[in-house]
Formats: C-alpha cells, structure tokens, sequence
C-alpha cells in the first residue's frame, strides 16, 4: 500500500472519528525509542556458516509533535544500529533516517494519537569484516520510505505521560561498488552471497515520552 492511500486511511478515519472524542487542548509531545524490534537486516549470508548467527539491534533519536486540537505535525529521527556475528562474517549497520510527521489525536485525560511519516532524508552504512580482513564499506545512493505510528497518553495537572509504537517501511540502494572476490558475489561462489543491492527493511520501535497542555 503506497503513502498516499496511508494518508488518504488515516485522514478518513479522522473524519469518521473527530466529532466524538475531538481534544480541545494544545499539546507538544516527546518521545524517544526504548527498545528495537530484533530482525536480521543483513545484506550478506555465509554459505558455509554452521552455527546460528547472533543479531543486536538498538536505537536511539526521537520525535516531536505539535498538536492543535486534535491535528497536528511532527518531526522524527531515529538511528538504528544493527549487528550480525556469524563464524566469519561480522556485518555492522548503522541507518539514520528522519520522518516529516502528520498526527491526528482524540481523547482529553486519556488520549490516542495516530498517524503517518514520509522520509526526508537520511543514510545507510554497512561494514562488512569477514574472516579477519580489511573490512569493507557499503554506502547508500538512494533512502525512502515510511512510516506508521500510534500513541497512548494520560493526561493530568498539564502533562502527559505517553507510550508510542512506530513501525518504518525503508528502501535502500547501494551504490554500484562491487563485494571483493575474497567474499563472494553470488550463491555459487565462494563463503559468501548476496542477493540484490537493494533492500527493503522494517524497523519498529516501542517510544516513551512526556508531554505538555495548554
């Protein structure tokens, strides 16, 4: 489903759902990631790899929202690190990423808030160090994508104690730069395969945060 049809949900719920729990107060919410879903990003599999691998996913940023009422616009950055340890193989990530937030949000002293992002900008690098040699970089040329998020709050005394979860759907493309021969290039050659060099990717991430009204 393309960000447009996202969009295009999300602003017909808020329809369907503004007249009867619309929130009359002025909000700026913070939240930051506590915890990373734990997937295999990796690019590279080992062929001859006879032990499972160990996978460390972490985050760290944050966003921020404005609301009004019950609409209103965010801004969030998220780096995400991701490490893969096999035998050989020790595949390292680190993927920056910044999303231009739409928000919607219903409910006083219990609230939800909802809504998309769409990726501004950002990076990906992957080190790749196999079997003790110089270890080699992957940079992106191209990063999209999107996201979705949700949050929970309770509100008293003019602050907010909130609970988020955001989920981001990323593409990314390599640049033309070959795998060294030492590593492989293909399922058929040496320890060492790759598929494609472009990649798609979910992260997901639990957020705390505060909050303040007016």
């Amino acid at each position: 489903m393309s960000v447009l049809r996202f969009l295009t949900l999300i602003l017909l719920f808020t329809t369907l759902l503004g007249a009867c729990g619309r929130s009359e107060l002025i909000r700026i919410r913070m939240l930051t990631p506590v915890s990373e879903g734990k997937k295999d990003h990796s690019i590279l599999t080992e062929t001859t790899e006879s032990s499972t691998p160990i996978y460390t996913n972490t985050s760290s940023g944050g966003s921020l929202y404005f609301l009004f009422k019950s609409i209103g616009l965010g801004y969030t950055t998220v780096t995400t690190n991701f490490e893969k340890t096999s035998l050989k193989l020790k595949e390292t990530t680190t993927l920056k990423t910044n999303f231009a937030d739409v928000a919607f949000g219903i409910g006083e002293n219990y609230s939800f808030m909802w809504g998309a992002g769409i990726l501004t900008g950002g990076e990906r690098i992957t080190e790749l160090d196999y079997d003790n040699n110089v270890p080699f970089k992957l940079t992106n040329n191209y990063l999209g994508g999107h996201s979705l998020f949700f949050v929970l709050g309770h509100h008293g005394f003019g602050f907010e104690t909130l609970l988020g979860y955001r989920m981001n759907r990323i593409t990314s493309e390599f640049d033309g730069t070959k795998i060294p021969d030492y590593m492989g290039k293909s399922p058929t050659e040496k320890d060492v395969s790759y598929e494609s060099p472009n990649i798609r990717l979910t992260t997901a991430q639990v957020q705390l945060g505060i909050g303040f009204t007016f």
